[in-house]
């Protein structure tokens, strides 16, 4: 009771007023710790893994679920960590760290489980066609593997550089991270993802089992790593168009593809995203270019393929670079119709009204 009265003190208006969005709002504000890089891409993975276990139940193939139940804790704890460094500390370069990296598990793992069921279709293989185009644009394959046969220090360096393809993508993540460089980290995340999948659903459609299988070379390297990028995919190759692979665990897997090179792919749109970087970049512009050298003898592709896998890298920046371009004339139209007091054009049957200001970040404005 308060002084003068005969009742309780009366709860202020603010208290007795129910609202409605409180009971969202916290889980909304983790929500969006974990919302890069956009809600299209985990809806993506979505379809993803559904896609997978829809095949899988009709397939004869058993998955140990050891390995997919360990990537699964490894992305919730990742996302987890985001959610901490976004909403509890505000530490945008280990957020970016954590979800990039789950958004890179998350595609990497269910894409690799596609790709092996795709192999399964048993489509006619394309070598034949692959080694004439090969032969008309003038290289002899074998040749130049006779040539790193004979140079084996050279041979060891470039297989060496094209294994580094897996550590550089850490380096991606870590380095834009720490840079601040949060937009072109999600942009890189976006365009690993698409053109891993344009790959997979190419190389479905055209599988070749490789050169060192077609042209069965007199002299090849004697190294095992330059050699095992190339060879390790035929055994459970053969068995997948045979139907005989019964099970298959995620250690297991290996790299299928070869036509389109991903590896070439990957150095593009490695080196593009290192590029802005002092030192990092230019080194990794080196470093990648040794990359796609390294891919026709170490990765064992032909040369259509690392043509095709940069044609992929290119097309998918330019794509990029026009999404982001229209974006931004978006938000320069809305400035000045704010700053002119004009609504937004309205849809039909609908008055136009004042919209708030899409924000850019500051990242993304700073990128070239």
């Amino acid at each position: 009771m308060t002084a003068g009265t005969l009742g309780p003190a009366p709860r202020p208006a603010s208290a007795r007023r129910w609202v409605p969005w409180s009971w969202t709002a916290e889980p909304l504000r983790h929500a969006s710790a974990v919302a890069a890089p956009g809600a299209g891409f985990w809806l993506a993975i979505a379809a993803l893994v559904a896609l997978d276990a829809a095949w899988l139940a009709g397939s004869r193939i058993a998955v140990a679920p050891a390995g997919f139940a360990a990537c699964a804790a490894a992305i919730g704890a990742l996302l987890a960590a985001a959610i901490v460094c976004g909403t509890v500390r505000s530490e945008p370069s280990l957020r970016g760290m954590a979800l990039a990296s789950a958004c890179l598990i998350a595609v990497t793992v269910p894409a690799a489980l596609l790709h092996y069921l795709a192999a399964s279709l048993a489509l006619p293989l394309r070598d034949a066609e692959l080694a004439g185009i090969e032969a008309a644009l003038g290289f002899d394959w074998p040749a130049y593997i006779g040539f790193l046969a004979d140079h084996p220090t050279l041979s060891w360096w470039l297989a060496l550089a094209y294994h580094s393809s897996g550590p550089q993508v850490a380096l991606v993540v870590i380095a834009l991270s720490a840079a601040r460089r949060l937009g072109r980290l999600w942009r890189f995340v976006r365009l690993f993802s698409a053109t891993l999948l344009v790959v997979i659903a190419v190389s479905a459609v055209l599988p070749a089992a490789g050169p060192y299988a077609h042209y069965a070379p007199p002299a090849v390297p004697a190294s095992h790593l330059e050699t095992v990028g190339a060879l390790w995919h035929l055994e459970p190759l053969a068995r997948l168009r045979a139907g005989t692979l019964g099970s298959l665990a995620l250690g297991d897997i290996r790299a299928l593809v070869t036509f389109p090179s991903f590896h070439v792919c990957l150095a593009i749109l490695t080196a593009w995203a290192l590029a802005p970087l002092p030192l990092i970049g230019p080194a990794g512009l080196v470093l990648n270019a040794a990359v796609i050298v390294g891919t026709v003898g170490a990765g064992g592709h032909y040369l259509p393929d690392t043509l095709a896998g940069g044609l992929l890298a290119l097309l998918a920046l330019a794509a990029s670079r026009r999404r982001r371009s229209a974006a931004g004339e978006e938000v320069s139209r809305t400035r000045e119709r704010i700053a002119a007091g004009r609504p937004k054009p309205a849809a039909a049957g609908r008055p136009g009204k004042l919209e708030a200001v899409p924000s850019v970040s500051r990242d993304a404005q700073r990128q070239p």
